[in-house]
């Protein structure tokens, strides 16, 4: 948001670098609160750095979140390579993140990550990720029937 703010050239983002557009009336502290409680980065981060290679430490306390949040979940990010209003640039460093944790040190984690970036499409939902989607909910749905196949009944 900080970086739409100085492309919007609001004077809170623009005139100390955007130390105080965070808690101002462009971007007030209830909002911050509603982001620490609904957006990944800030669920992860808060308002600080995204940490893109964090230490040992770091990790038990991102994989305390991670493990309440996501742990066992699948992701399908359908993003358009030509989006003005939502670049794709805007979201990369949190999405290069994810992708290293669950690559990565989070692997345990069990959660799947589709991170498709579609070249030519801007501000809109195409064809092709229409059928990209429909795909993925398809798959979820017939890992979770073939999950509870090995189930016991419930009865």
């Amino acid at each position: 948001m900080q970086g739409r703010a100085r492309r919007s050239k609001l004077q809170t983002a623009t005139s100390d670098n955007g130390a105080s557009f965070l808690g101002s009336h462009d971007f007030p502290k209830t909002l911050i609160s509603a982001c620490e409680k609904f957006d990944p980065k800030a669920i992860l981060f808060g308002t600080g750095e995204i940490l893109t290679a964090p230490s040992s430490s770091e990790q038990e306390k991102l994989r305390m979140v991670l493990d309440s949040k996501i742990r066992g979940k699948r992701f399908q990010i359908l993003s358009g390579g030509a989006d003005r209003l939502v670049p794709y640039d805007a979201g990369r460093q949190f999405l290069e993140f994810f992708q290293k944790a669950t690559d990565g040190w989070y692997k345990d984690g069990n959660v799947y990550l589709e991170n498709n970036i579609y070249p030519e499409i801007g501000h809109t939902f195409s064809e092709e990720m229409r059928r990209d989607a429909v795909r993925f909910v398809l798959d979820t749905v017939k890992s979770l029937n073939a999950a509870d196949k090995v189930s016991s009944p419930k009865i």
